[in-house]
């Protein structure tokens, strides 16, 4: 085989490479929603605006994630808030920890709650009440 033939191979298979792992990064969005709908949004809400159906009995209220919040947050941090719960992250003991869940189910929750809050257009602007997630 050619040293061009070679050069032609390596490259086709670094842009197989590079087209896998970014449609890798997009689907643990999708698969987040699920588990987003099963254990979060009753809470904070099918559009992630914090007005789920039980969120009139939680206090503080639910985070609403389409203010911009997310963006001021790591991913690591999110991931921890929903593996581990508000309270052990300095946050309101009202979020509670979903320990059971797998890093890939909470990866895609993370990547999804991203998404609701992108979708909403709003920057975040600074809250009355800044402890409130």
């Amino acid at each position: 085989m050619s040293i061009g033939r070679i050069l032609v191979a390596a490259v086709i298979s670094s842009l197989a490479v590079a087209w896998s792992a970014s449609a890798e990064e997009k689907a643990p969005a999708s698969a987040g929603k699920a588990v987003y709908e099963r254990d979060c949004a009753q809470c904070h809400g099918s559009q992630g605006k914090g007005d789920g159906e039980e969120a009139v009995y939680v206090t503080p209220q639910p985070q609403d994630f389409t203010t911009g919040v997310l963006d001021k947050q790591t991913d690591e941090f999110l991931a921890s808030v929903i593996a581990k719960g508000g309270l052990a992250n300095g946050l309101p003991e009202s979020m509670p920890a979903f320990p059971k869940l797998s890093k890939s189910e909470i990866q895609g929750v993370v990547a999804y709650i991203r998404q609701l809050g992108k979708a909403s257009g709003k920057k975040a602007t600074p809250a009355p009440d800044a402890g409130r997630r």
